[in-house]
């Protein structure tokens, strides 16, 4: 079942409800086969944590039924632990490795990591910037949103300028890291994210939400004023390049936006 509207709130905003988290995940898969169908060299960024699992899921099978080919396609990282290298197995890209992009088949020339282990992060940040730009921008950025309104890994307090950076989580992004973060060793307190304002360059976003944990700070993304207090709000500059899939659950509180 698939509920679809707008929000009355605000013009060009898409806002496509599911019943469910599966839903949610193939109708994000959706639109990622339309964007590699169409261009097969596409510059792709998908996001970690439990949200995508469906979604991954999804286009796996999709590729494996051999109706979407990744080869070509580039896979730019969102985000990544400060000085965890992708072969740790508690780092991000090591995560997003065995989820997707592996089993989707993205070749090692085409995947672009974060640069989380540069001895000089800034201009590891900004050659990763220059990598991405040299291929013509995201032609598609498939994004989640932290319980804190982050998106990647801009916390609170991040405006729509940022570009890829090092920054300083929040307690309550490390507290949740925590839950999976198999070892003693403890959560790293800094991480390197791709900024708002270069995920705002995309050709197109999707948000991407499940679950009812989530319900009230999607309404505060899409529906009150845009703020750095919660750095996924500023996705709507993208305006009509911007559309959310959301389930149930996680569209709760969004009353007559969604009506």
């Amino acid at each position: 079942m698939v509920e679809s509207s707008r929000a009355s709130a605000h013009d060009g905003l898409a806002i496509e409800v599911v019943a469910d988290a599966a839903e949610m995940g193939r109708r994000a898969a959706d639109v990622v086969v339309e964007t590699v169908i169409a261009k097969p060299a596409c510059v792709l960024a998908v996001p970690t944590g439990t949200t995508p699992l469906p979604f991954f899921t999804e286009l796996i099978a999709r590729r494996r039924r051999g109706e979407v080919d990744f080869s070509a396609a580039h896979l730019f990282c969102l985000d990544e632990y400060l000085g965890l290298s992708p072969d740790r197995p508690n780092s991000l890209t090591h995560w997003l490795m065995d989820a997707f992009i592996e089993p989707a088949g993205i070749t090692p020339e085409r995947r672009h990591l974060i640069p989380a282990t540069s001895p000089d992060p800034e201009a590891a940040a900004a050659a990763y910037e220059a990598d991405l730009a040299a291929l013509g921008g995201l032609d598609l950025a498939v994004v989640g949103l932290g319980p804190n309104g982050h998106v990647a890994y801009n916390e609170p307090g991040s405006g729509p300028e940022t570009r890829t950076r090092v920054i300083e989580l929040t307690a309550e992004s490390i507290t949740q890291a925590g839950a999976y973060w198999p070892g003693e060793d403890p959560v790293p307190g800094w991480a390197m994210t791709m900024g708002i304002g270069t995920l705002l360059e995309a050709k197109r976003i999707v948000l991407i939400v499940s679950g009812d944990s989530k319900a009230e700070m999607l309404r505060r993304t899409l529906l009150d004023p845009m703020d750095d207090d919660v750095p996924a709000s500023w996705l709507r500059l993208a305006g009509g390049r911007l559309s959310v899939i959301a389930d149930r659950d996680a569209a709760g509180a969004l009353g007559t936006a969604t009506d």
